[in-house]
């Protein structure tokens, strides 16, 4: 005899398979998807929009050349001055530019002399006040080819340093901190404009040449103080020789 089937979820209470699906049968289907529909009213107002934008393009554009930016009476403003062409083609009197150099050739000396020039007491001596750079150009002339080698004495104070030579410097870049030091350190006399030249460089070479090592302060002091390096002065505003010693 076969065995008898028996619907268990019957028997439970649940719901039957059978039941499951015949409920869905019962609900409405969805509707099948198509393509989307845009109304007449978008596509006119879309139309009037190229329409229209095109033609004030056209019509504003000139051809997108730029004279639609400037008109007829239209006058640019002068163009602000940035430190160019215009501030490089002035004339600058040849004295400030020798000591604007000078002045950059001296950044080798501040860490000892300071940029005021008034030195590290009892370390390094002073050019303010200094009857080194107070006095005639050649002993600085003999100092900055060969050094100084201490004990020497500066304002009456005594140093026991050792300054190296800058003989490897050009005879410009000497000439030109030289000039520095004596304008913005030294008390001039009247009628000395302390100014030292390349031509003053190449006679302490020459003069000078057979010094070998550092000057001792007696070496320097056989310099008389006023003995200046011989070369023409020269005018201040070209830097062209005046012709006198």
């Amino acid at each position: 005899m076969a065995e008898e089937i028996k619907n268990i979820d019957y028997e439970q209470g649940l719901p039957g398979a059978i039941d499951l699906h015949d409920s869905v049968k019962r609900e409405n289907s969805l509707s099948e998807g198509g393509e989307g529909k845009v109304g007449i009213t978008v596509m006119v107002i879309g139309a009037l929009i190229l329409i229209l934008g095109g033609g004030h393009l056209f019509s504003s554009s000139n051809g997108f050349r730029s004279g639609i930016y400037i008109s007829d009476n239209y006058t640019p403003e002068p163009r602000p001055s940035l430190g160019g062409d215009e501030e490089a083609g002035e004339q600058v009197a040849w004295i400030e530019s020798w000591m604007s150099d000078g002045k950059k050739v001296y950044n080798n000396c501040i860490a000892c002399h300071q940029a005021s020039g008034l030195g590290i007491p009892g370390q390094f001596p002073p050019l303010i006040g200094s009857e080194w750079v107070d006095g005639g150009t050649s002993r600085l002339g003999a100092i900055m080819l060969h050094g100084i080698s201490g004990p020497f004495k500066v304002g009456g104070q005594t140093y026991n340093q050792l300054m190296p030579a800058w003989n490897n410097l050009s005879d410009d870049k000497i000439a030109q901190v030289l000039t520095y030091v004596r304008r913005e350190f030294g008390s001039l006399s009247e009628g000395n404009d302390g100014v030292v030249t390349v031509e003053m460089i190449k006679d302490a070479r020459e003069k000078y040449s057979g010094h070998s090592g550092p000057y001792t302060e007696a070496g320097l002091l056989e310099i008389p103080v006023d003995e200046s390096l011989s070369g023409s002065k020269v005018d201040l505003e070209t830097g062209e020789a005046l012709g006198g010693s």
